[in-house]
């Protein structure tokens, strides 16, 4: 069964590499992941490297949309 599991986990890794895109914007890598959010919009995640490793920003896409539903 572990050999089942480990080949499914595999095929979504892999599945998770094909669809997500990664796209350079100034001193940001916008990543396009193949999830969407309630509006069926893909969610970009923008990364940037400082002195202590990565930040990781959605410009609080997310929790205002949450907000802005009633949330």
């Amino acid at each position: 069964m572990i050999d089942e599991i480990q080949k499914l986990l595999d095929e979504y890794l892999a599945w998770l590499k094909d669809k997500t895109v990664l796209r350079q914007v100034k001193d940001w890598v916008e990543i396009t992941t193949p999830y969407l959010d309630r509006h069926n919009v893909y969610l970009q995640i923008y990364a940037r490297r400082d002195n202590n490793g990565f930040i990781l920003t959605d410009d609080s896409y997310i929790i205002e949309d949450l907000r802005l539903s009633g949330c």
